[in-house]
């Protein structure tokens, strides 16, 4: 599993434009089924993302996520083994 932390480098509006682009990237996260589980943080300054698959494919998807190729956010993967 793969905790996936994004941190907002552009102000909200710019985020909240870009969401709907985020859920929706065919070739991201959500739509490859790899979400277990997903959510903003507070104080809003980013996301916090739980994924699983092969290494190689959320890096991939996470690279074309909206929020990474525009610049409006920077990413942070990272594996974890889930021991309960």
């Amino acid at each position: 599993m793969f905790l996936i932390m994004l941190t907002y480098q552009a102000p909200l509006d710019t985020i909240d434009e870009l969401k709907d682009e985020h859920y929706a990237n065919p070739k991201g996260l959500f739509a490859q089924g790899m979400v277990q589980m997903a959510g903003r943080l507070e104080p809003r300054t980013g996301g916090l993302i739980i994924a699983e698959g092969d290494r190689a494919d959320v890096e991939a998807a996470v690279a074309s996520d909206p929020f990474v190729t525009s610049g409006a956010a920077t990413v942070q993967i990272t594996e974890f083994h889930r021991t309960r």
